[in-house]
């Protein structure tokens, strides 16, 4: 089959992709709880009616991970999709001008909790993988599908459990996380989620002098908590143009600022547990913290900038919740390239090389020594009112990402 006719079957298919989309929108799965049993039946029933095998790891119970290959015609290269099932929660469904769960058309987009990240980019490679099943006698090396549980919540039951237990690894990964079809993302920053927890002697309300207040006390080490995000960052010389050199169309992408971000820690107070009763001094407060960290800075830099401000709180302790170093692969590498001539080639406009602004499962191979490209739709609104994701740029992203995996999978080398 050409190319050609390969982007005009997506074309013609529009309307089936746009049923899978919406009716994978339709099964919620936010996580926590974590439960995606509805959303993984959707995915593996799409891909057994195209005449595909789906193999069920299932860790936890509830939160299903999906593993589904087909070796290829000829020897060659092993490459990995994959995709996250679960969504973050949506607390605020009073607010959204459309059903949450409903996979609601409107506008030219799906509208729906995930529908940007990461239903739309899932349900992309699960059509890109039976697509090139059957394209299977052209192409060399080995195609897996993987569609995970676990990514909302770190990743241990999900992707970092497939790799440690399932023959995953392959030979490269394409992740499809949002973030924009203009760019290609070849490394994205760490994490360091840590936990001040804050222990006093509590009292009655009206007895201030009995005892140091937990949440006054937290309020002061949220206060100092900003001087982490001025730690020095240092950018070896291969990536410094790639991470300076497209501000403007990240800034477009993310909004304006977003490109200064990506190359700084930043701190984000996300959850703070204080008090038991408003006439109750309190005894107790919990803050938990999580510091995003740039290619250039460290994990150990942030904790000890954290460790330097609970040191002046006889109060304070901290517990380290997880730690993800930033992680890139070679910008040069051939699936960064067949990226980039794919969308070209779909879009007819310049594709930039690009770091990403949050963490996906991506790190997960790449910890593991296998190059990792991510390459997804705009995120939309992720986790906020109205996600939504364009449906003309999702068909788009398919078509990009069946070229890129296409061309990747016709050389052995």
């Amino acid at each position: 089959m050409t190319l050609e006719k390969l982007l005009k079957r997506i074309d013609d298919d529009r309307d089936e992709l746009v049923a899978l989309f919406q009716a994978l929108v339709r099964a919620p799965s936010p996580n926590p709880p974590g439960n995606t049993l509805d959303a993984a039946e959707v995915v593996s029933d799409f891909l057994k009616s195209k005449g595909l095998s789906v193999e069920v790891i299932e860790p936890l119970e509830n939160a299903p991970n999906l593993i589904s290959s087909f070796t290829c015609k000829d020897d060659g290269r092993h490459l990995v999709l994959n995709g996250h099932l679960d969504t973050y929660p949506c607390d605020d469904a009073d607010r959204w001008q459309y059903d949450p769960y409903g996979g609601t058309m409107a506008n030219g987009a799906v509208y729906g909790r995930g529908a940007s990240d990461m239903k739309a980019g899932t349900a992309a490679i699960a059509a890109v993988h039976a697509y090139l099943y059957t394209l299977r006698r052209e192409l060399k090396g080995k195609l897996t599908f993987t569609a995970v549980s676990d990514e909302e919540t770190g990743g241990k039951w999900g992707a970092q459990y497939l790799l440690e237990h399932h023959d995953v690894r392959g030979d490269c990964l394409l992740n499809s996380e949002p973030g924009g079809p203009t760019t290609v993302r070849f490394g994205e920053k760490g994490s360091l989620k840590l936990r001040f927890k804050v222990r006093t002697t509590g009292c009655h309300g009206a007895y201030t002098h009995k005892s140091r207040s937990a949440t006054k006390i937290a309020a002061s080490v949220v206060r100092a908590l900003p001087a982490i995000t001025e730690l020095p960052v240092e950018t070896s010389d291969n990536l410094g143009p790639m991470l300076t050199g497209s501000e403007a169309e990240f800034d477009r992408i993310h909004l304006p600022g977003a490109a200064e971000v990506l190359r700084k820690y930043t701190v984000n107070v996300g959850l703070i547990r204080g008090g038991v009763k408003m006439n109750m001094l309190p005894a107790n407060c919990d803050c938990d913290v999580d510091i995003r960290i740039p290619i250039g800075g460290t994990a150990a830099a942030a904790l000890q900038a954290a460790e330097e401000i609970v040191a002046q709180h006889d109060d304070v302790t901290l517990e380290v919740l997880s730690t993800d170093e930033p992680s890139w692969s070679d910008p040069g590498h051939p699936m960064v390239a067949a990226v980039q001539s794919a969308a070209a080639e779909v879009l007819g406009t310049p594709i930039h090389t690009v770091t990403s602004l949050g963490a996906t499962d991506a790190r997960f191979w790449r910890e593991a020594g296998v190059p990792a490209v991510t390459y997804g739709t705009t995120a939309t609104n992720v986790a906020m009112v109205d996600e939504h994701t364009d449906i003309d740029e999702w068909i788009n992203v398919i078509k990009v990402h069946a070229l890129a995996a296409y061309n990747y999978l016709r050389t052995t080398a």
